[in-house]
C-alpha cells in the first residue's frame, strides 16, 4: 500500500517536483523473473541433454547509476548502472520433463550477482515524459549461488563459488520518465558465468544440515563444470534527477 501511495505522489507531482537534464543520476528498485538452465560438459549430446536442469523463479534488483539523455528530437540516452539482484529458482525440470517432488522434498537454485553495465537507448517525449528503448547493451561483474535441497528436517547447502559475469542487455526494454524524475519500465537481459575450475570440495556437517563449498567455481565450460544460462526478466520503478 505504501509503494502504492509513494507512485501516486510522484505522479501527481507538478514538473518542478524534479528536474530531468542530460546528466542524470538514475535509482530503481524493481521486481524479477528468472529462468536458468544448467548443462553438464561431459558425455554425448544425448546424455548431456537429458542432464540439463531448469530452474524458476524470481527475486529482486536495485541499482543505482548515471543516465545520459541529449536534448534532440530523437532522443540518444546511455544508462550506465552498478546492479545488485538475488533471485530465488524452484528446481522444474531435468532433461527437458518437468520433476514432480515429493511434498517432503524441496530443490532451489538461488543466486546473487554484482554487475556494473551500460545501455544504449533511443527514445522521444511522448505526453509529460519521455518514452526511451534499449538497443542494447552490456554488463560485467560477478555471481555466486547456492544449491539448497531439504527432505524432513535434513537440509543440504551445496555452494557454486563465484564466478565472472558476462550479461547482454537486450533490445526492446522500455523506460518511461515522467517530468517530475519518476520512472517506470522493464528490461531483460541473458547472463552466462566462468570460474576458474572446480577442485576439491569442501564438506561441514551441523547437526542435520551440511554444506559443500568447491574451490573454484560449478559454473563454466571445463569438463568439471557446467554451462550456465540465465534469462533475467524485471520491472523497476525509480527516480530519476540531474540538469
Amino acid at each position: 500500500m505504501k509503494l502504492v501511495i509513494f507512485i501516486i505522489l510522484f505522479l501527481i507531482a507538478p514538473v518542478h517536483y524534479g528536474t530531468v537534464g542530460v546528466n542524470n543520476v538514475s535509482i530503481s528498485v524493481g521486481g524479477n523473473f528468472n529462468y536458468i538452465t544448467l548443462g553438464t560438459n561431459l558425455g554425448t549430446d544425448i546424455e548431456k541433454k537429458n542432464n540439463r536442469q531448469e530452474y524458476l523463479g524470481g527475486g529482486f534488483d536495485i541499482s543505482l547509476g548515471h543516465l545520459y539523455l541529449s536534448q534532440d528530437t530523437l532522443i540518444h540516452g546511455m544508462d550506465t548502472k552498478l546492479r545488485f539482484t538475488m533471485n530465488f529458482n524452484n528446481h522444474s525440470k531435468i532433461g527437458g520433463e518437468k520433476v514432480q517432488f515429493p511434498i517432503s522434498y524441496t530443490s532451489v537454485f538461488n543466486t546473487i550477482s554484482f554487475s556494473l553495465g551500460t545501455t544504449y537507448m533511443i527514445g522521444t517525449r511522448v505526453g509529460t515524459g519521455r518514452l526511451m528503448i534499449s538497443v542494447g547493451g552490456i554488463n560485467i561483474g560477478y555471481l555466486t549461488g547456492t544449491f539448497k535441497t531439504e527432505l524432513s528436517s535434513i537440509i543440504s547447502n551445496v555452494k557454486t563459488g563465484n564466478s565472472f559475469l558476462i550479461g547482454i542487455e537486450l533490445p526492446f526494454g522500455t523506460q518511461y520518465i515522467f517530468d517530475n524524475g519518476f520512472s517506470i519500465g522493464f528490461s531483460h537481459h541473458l547472463d552466462f558465468a566462468f570460474g576458474r575450475e572446480m577442485t576439491d570440495a569442501k564438506m561441514t556437517i551441523d547437526g542435520d544440515s551440511s554444506t559443500i563449498t568447491p574451490n573454484g567455481s560449478r559454473l563454466g565450460s571445463k569438463e568439471s563444470q557446467e554451462n550456465f544460462l540465465e534469462y533475467n526478466l524485471a520491472v523497476n520503478v525509480g527516480y530519476v534527477f540531474g540538469k
